[in-house]
């Protein structure tokens, strides 16, 4: 919204929960069932022959579907409806890329309903379980035995067979993921996709190793200190999943594995970067990923965007044990550390604390820059140590 009113247009909120925003814009959000939209579409439409629509953006994992077929119904050129699926289906985005000659860990799909008994002659270790749409590394787990597997796949089992996971993923919670544990170091890549091309914005580093049993994402610095030649060759990989999936438009974020084999992509979703973390990037001309994204979509050149010269991170900050949150202890002696630029929360006192795997939710996200790269892990490292997490056992 920031973005938007910066820029000068005219934004349209669809959202299936009731926003902070929406007692100020009351004109410009419609707030509704993402299953049953077809019930709004005239009031959509309405809207976009009043403002001559150009674009319709998902800002996150829960609404870039929604943004597909929209997209669709109103005319609007977009990812087809059949790519962004794609993205959405882990087992589906594995085949795909495996046919595009990328290189791939071995991977099966089973049935949650099968016994892990009956599967093992088909597993190799280590390995990894993840359910086929979830994100934020919710219930990815890496397993080193058959021991570990059998307790993963009652876990994953359990976590599919909650309400609130049954109504995101549909019939996709029948089906766990294995695939083939890749080592190696963790990078993601930010990007806006035009006529099929990536335009890369920020390759981030992911300093602290992420080796499981979870893969609890903490710590993001760019620039990358990769070397240039490295930094291509993950480009290239990343646009050719790009184009083995069908995504030719709007904002990218790939995840990717390296190691003495080569690049491996883990994921490549068609939505910016989740979160608070995109507070960390900015680019030349004082302007914000989410105002690129904007001034893409209305088809302004942003091919010579840069991100300003300093060394910045982020850290998401883990949920660590389970309980109810009454207190975060530690902001202040954090915000008071050089080089830490900003901390916000994202859970609220009363609300419940669950970690990985089966949470998907964060404490908040601590911001900092630096000299370097090292300066900036340590400085995160540190005020995260000054946090202290209060909180009722249930």
């Amino acid at each position: 919204m920031h973005a938007a009113v910066k820029i000068g247009i005219n934004i349209l909120v669809i959202t299936n929960n009731s926003q902070v925003f929406s007692e100020y814009y009351p004109e410009n959000v419609i707030t509704m069932n993402f299953e049953h939209w077809r019930e709004s579409i005239e009031n959509i439409r309405k809207w976009s022959e009043r403002y001559d629509l150009k674009a319709v953006i998902g800002v996150d994992e829960e609404s870039i579907i929604l943004a597909a077929k929209l997209s669709e119904s109103l005319c609007i050129e977009h990812n087809s409806l059949e790519s962004v699926k794609l993205t959405k289906n882990k087992y589906l985005m594995r085949r795909e890329l495996k046919k595009s000659g990328l290189k791939s860990p071995w991977f099966k799909r089973f049935s949650i309903d099968e016994k892990p008994k009956d599967i093992f002659t088909e597993l190799r270790f280590p390995c990894v379980l993840k359910p086929t749409f979830l994100s934020a590394s919710q219930g990815v787990l890496r397993v080193n035995s058959f021991k570990d597997f059998v307790k993963g796949f009652e876990l994953l089992s359990d976590l599919l067979t909650e309400m609130k996971v049954k109504k995101r993923g549909g019939d996709q919670v029948k089906w766990i993921l294995v695939e083939e544990y890749i080592p190696g170091k963790e990078v993601s890549i930010e990007g806006i996709v035009n006529e099929g091309k990536l335009k890369d914005l920020a390759i981030f580093d992911k300093p602290e190793p992420l080796e499981g049993p979870i893969f609890q994402e903490t710590i993001l610095i760019t620039p990358s200190i990769l070397d240039e030649h490295l930094q291509f060759s993950l480009l290239e990989t990343a646009q050719t999943a790009l184009q083995a999936l069908g995504i030719h438009k709007g904002p990218v974020h790939i995840e990717l594995r390296i190691n003495d084999k080569g690049n491996y992509i883990l994921e490549c979703a068609a939505r910016s970067i989740g979160g608070l973390c995109s507070k960390v990037l900015e680019f030349k001309g004082a302007m914000s990923l989410e105002e690129l994204i904007l001034r893409s979509a209305l088809g302004r050149n942003i091919e010579k965007t840069q991100l300003i010269d300093k060394v910045v991170g982020v850290m998401m900050m883990p949920i660590e044990k389970s309980g109810i949150l009454k207190e975060i202890q530690g902001i202040k002696a954090a915000l008071a550390m050089k080089g830490i630029t900003d901390l916000q929360t994202t859970i609220k006192p009363g609300e419940i604390l669950e970690p990985l795997p089966k949470g998907d939710r964060y404490l908040g996200f601590l911001f900092a820059e630096g000299k370097n790269q090292d300066s900036v892990k340590t400085v995160l490292q540190e005020a995260w140590s000054k946090i202290v997490i209060v909180f009722e056992e249930i």
